[in-house]
């Protein structure tokens, strides 16, 4: 029987694992969630990854997923020293929301 092997991605690495993780991630928008999300389980499976950690996560560059929320409050005060640039949780959650330029208002 052949048994599933998960893409873990851990310093920059990938290591291949029977056991997923506790987050799903979305390479190409570098976006993470919880296994059980929605959107996540949509996601075509070559760009998939997958961390056995929040902090693996987040020091990979990716950020929680607006649909699903993996991060609650108490979560946040653990990792915000690795993303101080975010001062709230919901900056951490809209980092890639941007706002259009003057000019391209209607």
């Amino acid at each position: 029987m052949k048994k599933n092997r998960y893409r873990i991605l851990k310093n920059g690495k990938f290591i291949l694992s029977e056991k997923p993780g506790k987050y799903a991630g979305w390479r190409p928008g570098k976006i993470f969630g919880r296994l059980d999300c929605a959107s996540g389980k949509r996601m075509n499976k070559k760009n998939r990854v997958f961390f056995h950690s929040l902090e693996d996560a987040v020091r990979e560059g990716y950020r929680p997923c607006k649909n699903c929320r993996p991060i609650n409050q108490e979560d946040f005060k653990k990792i915000r020293h690795l993303v101080p640039e975010h001062r709230t949780l919901e900056k951490f959650y809209d980092r890639d929301t941007k706002k259009p330029a003057k000019n391209e208002r209607r």
